[in-house]
């Protein structure tokens, strides 16, 4: 080969590089871009916080509850909250627990209120207390009124998780694993 050819040779793989060279700057470019735009506000207009939606009917949020990835359960401030998680929207049941209260009448006898009472035995279980959806509720603690003439004193009233868990998993079809106690914000 004569020293042209070569010459040749060299200035055609060299032209080649530089051509390489202009490629991966353009690749680079549109990395950069791209990375740039993942990390910018914009994103997170595109994601907007999931839909809460607040039904007022058992059945309606079993219903709408089977697409959930996690339910959660608690009492707050008298009122059962099960809330069902889906990628984008949060179905929320809400129910008053049962308002049931000692008075003293004349003569210091307590006088129980709130509740029918069919036979002694479920009167006893009636303090426990019982949604209207059917979950048993479990007698927490008594809470005296602030009112001195007229004192009455309501029960307060809490869940045990396990049965909880559990009622609710049958109810809504969805494994216990995937049902938590508490709250998500």
């Amino acid at each position: 080969m004569s020293h042209t050819d070569k010459v040749e040779v060299m200035d055609f793989l060299i032209n080649i590089l530089k051509d390489h060279e202009k490629s991966l700057d353009i690749l680079i470019t549109r990395a950069e871009d791209v990375i740039e735009d993942d990390q910018s506000p914009r994103t997170v207009s595109q994601n907007p916080p999931p839909l809460k939606i607040t039904l007022r009917d058992w059945t309606e949020f079993k219903d709408r509850a089977i697409e959930a990835e996690l339910v959660c359960f608690e009492i707050m401030e008298s009122i059962f909250l099960c809330k069902a998680i889906t990628s984008n929207k949060v179905y929320i049941y809400k129910e008053k627990t049962p308002e049931i209260e000692l008075e003293k009448g004349e003569g210091g006898d307590l006088i129980l209120s709130g509740f029918n009472l069919g036979d002694l035995e479920e009167g006893f279980l009636c303090l426990n207390g019982k949604l209207e959806i059917g979950l048993e509720l479990v007698a927490k603690k008594v809470k005296r009124s602030k009112d001195l003439e007229h004192p009455t004193h309501k029960i307060l009233h809490e869940l045990d998780a396990r049965y909880t868990k559990n009622w609710l998993s049958r109810e809504l079809g969805i494994h216990r694993e995937f049902i938590v106690q508490g709250s998500v914000d």
